[in-house]
């Protein structure tokens, strides 16, 4: 367990362990947020309330939207907690790998 602290550290470039423990805090607090609010978006959008009754476009369609709002949110919610500089790149990082499909990574 102590290799794969050591290895997070070294990646996304923290000094302490107490820093990690607040990166996790984040993503923690951003991943309950969207579970949050997908709810009401996906009744906004399609005037129904769970993944089971969409059809596939409108699951494909809300998996984006949501994709996107936790960005915006890991983006808000970290800057808040003072980590604009880490979620910042960890944002770009997430969008390069998923869009650009970058091997020199």
């Amino acid at each position: 367990m102590k290799r794969i602290i050591q290895s997070l550290k070294s990646k996304w470039k923290i000094k302490s362990d107490l820093e990690l423990v607040w990166v996790f805090f984040i993503f923690a607090l951003t991943g309950s947020s969207i579970v949050y609010v997908r709810k009401p978006i996906t009744i906004y959008l399609f005037n129904k309330s769970t993944y089971g009754e969409l059809l596939w476009y409108e699951l494909i369609f809300t998996l984006v939207i949501i994709y996107f709002i936790y960005q915006l949110f890991l983006f808000v919610i970290g800057s808040i907690l003072g980590q604009h500089k880490f979620v910042k790149w960890f944002v770009i990082k997430m969008n390069k790998r998923l869009f650009f499909n970058n091997k020199d990574e």
